[in-house]
């Protein structure tokens, strides 16, 4: 557990301390699905649109009856948690889970073009499971090289970490994904990788990026939305 807290301060850094320098006052943002989930201080001026959902959490945090909230409603698309100390109702809410890491890589051209792969009906970037021991970096750069056919990438700097939940096999699954910034120089063919259900891998230019990032998950449009500001 050591090395995934160690992660989380590194996330924290990297994203959001030149923003918020106290880490107990840091935001963050957990993805179901389309929707978010987000653990953020009490003060925060979300909180005070009359709209706003808020989940408060007794001496358990009952997961099940969180993600219902977005099960049993079509509109519902945030739920906040407010905590005085948002790090550790992070680290808690972690540890219902079952965590996993995973790293992919926000990949553009000489042209400035950016790597956009198709998968299971939405636009979506390169990423992949983290192998046991294997360092994140070498996760993300093997990953999008199997997952599009690019193989000489240049490896840039971590863009952000992003965390979706999911259920498989009846159990609730955390995933972190490190997002690293790449640089591709050589031209090819992209080769998608179908039995990972993506479909089509293409390069996009800046301007057309709106189109495409209208029909993401929100955890990509953040990528997006930290790297070009």
């Amino acid at each position: 557990m050591e090395k995934n807290l160690f992660n989380f301060h590194s996330r924290s850094a990297t994203v959001y301390v030149a923003v918020r320098p106290n880490l107990t006052d840091i935001m963050h943002k957990i993805y179901f699905e389309k929707r978010c989930i987000t653990i953020c201080p009490p003060y925060e001026q979300a909180l005070t649109d009359p709209n706003a959902v808020q989940f408060c959490p007794g001496d358990s945090m009952d997961i099940p009856g969180l993600v219902a909230m977005f099960e049993h409603s079509d509109t519902l698309e945030r739920v906040y948690i407010p905590a005085e100390d948002t790090e550790a109702a992070y680290r808690r809410i972690c540890s219902e889970f079952r965590e996993v890491d995973a790293g992919g890589g926000l990949v553009s051209n000489r042209r400035g073009d950016f790597l956009l792969i198709s998968r299971s009906g939405l636009w979506d970037l390169p990423k992949g499971h983290r192998e046991k021991d294997e360092d994140i970096k070498v996760t993300a750069m093997r990953e999008v090289q199997e997952e599009t056919g690019v193989k000489a990438l240049r490896l840039g700097d971590l863009i952000c970490i992003t965390d979706h939940c999911y259920k498989r096999n009846g159990i609730w699954h955390l995933k972190h994904t490190w997002w690293f910034d790449m640089l591709y120089t050589d031209p090819v063919d992209l080769t998608p990788q179908r039995e990972e259900d993506i479909t089509k891998a293409a390069w996009v230019a800046k301007s057309s990026l709106p189109d495409f990032l209208d029909n993401t998950y929100p955890s990509i449009q953040e990528v997006f939305k930290i790297k070009l500001g």
